[in-house]
């Protein structure tokens, strides 16, 4: 998306949609020519801006500039502590010493919000352990660690780097322990394994996502969930309307209620549930990714049912 797309019209509408948070993510931002002026667009509009980054590819004037803005902040991925699982995973081992310098260079500038891992076999319970204390001695606010999921990059890559069910139960365990003394920066896990409470809800809609192309959606997973063949929902069904084209965009927003057109929890696990009333039920871009609808048990992790259970229809 080029800086000129965001004119005062686009920018008039992101208002009117009531957005007050943006995140800039990609592909890699930082080899988007025109990174700044589109953050410093968002700031001069009153909004606060966050970058996600893989961390390798920030220069020196990258900080400067970003740090000027005073309302950017960005997050780091960083999936392992050594050269020889992070950049293995990433493809490239001499990424680790870019992206650790880069890391600590943004830290440095207060502008780093928080570092993203995606735990990977390649990786062990130490190096995590590890991870998340450099988050800690870099001050961030929250390690988050989210395993591959069965869309998007993870598609492909799963079956070959998932970390293991006991290793990430594990590792949660550890890194908890550790956490308990360091209050300040959060560890936070989604979707691990070893479930011992009510699932948390679907926000769609709470979020908005928007492509490169203008097109909206209310949930970016969704939409990459439904490309996956043999997906029995259509992408379409999750996109609210155009940013550059619809001049009703925010009332397109407001007439799409996720929860009132698909029915979460639908399936007979759910209703026989004691749990129901107060689970949200988990991830609906989760279940069509596993080739379900929405409406079926969120097999992965629900700590009641089981894969192959709970299956039904949406309301």
């Amino acid at each position: 998306m080029p800086a000129s797309a965001l004119s005062p019209p686009v920018m008039k509408r992101f208002a009117e949609a009531r957005v007050a948070n943006v995140t800039l993510t990609g592909g890699e931002p930082f080899v988007h020519p025109e990174l700044h002026i589109i953050a410093a667009a968002f700031v001069d509009a009153g909004m606060d801006v966050t970058i996600c980054t893989n961390g390798v590819s920030i220069t020196d004037a990258d900080v400067r500039l970003l740090r000027d803005l005073e309302r950017v902040r960005v997050k780091v991925s960083l999936d392992g502590a050594r050269e020889q699982s992070h950049g293995r995973f990433r493809g490239n081992p001499a990424s680790f010493e870019a992206t650790m310098r880069n890391t600590h260079a943004l830290a440095d500038a207060g502008l780093l919000k928080g570092i993203l891992c995606t735990p990977n076999a390649l990786g062990s319970v130490d190096e995590y352990e590890q991870l998340y204390s450099i988050a800690r001695d870099l001050e961030v606010e929250y390690l988050l660690m989210n395993p591959l999921s069965s869309f998007g990059r993870g598609t492909l890559s799963r079956a070959r780097l998932e970390a293991s069910a006991a290793m990430m139960t594990a590792t949660r365990r550890s890194i908890e322990a550790t956490s308990a003394a360091s209050p300040e920066t959060e560890a936070v896990f989604i979707r691990f394994p070893d479930q011992t409470q009510p699932l948390s809800s679907c926000i769609a809609g709470d979020v908005i996502y928007v492509f490169a192309d203008g097109k909206a959606t209310v949930c970016p997973y969704l939409v990459f969930a439904a490309r996956n063949p043999g997906a029995l929902h259509q992408e379409d069904e999750f996109i609210v309307g155009n940013i550059f084209d619809d001049v009703d965009f925010a009332e397109r927003l407001d007439a799409y209620r996720f929860g009132e057109r698909y029915g979460m929890g639908a399936n007979s696990t759910c209703n026989g549930c004691g749990l129901t009333d107060s689970c949200g039920k988990g991830c609906p871009a989760a279940v069509i990714a596993a080739g379900g609808r929405i409406g079926d048990l969120d097999v992965e992790v629900c700590p009641v049912g089981g894969p192959g259970e709970g299956t039904g229809a949406p309301a």
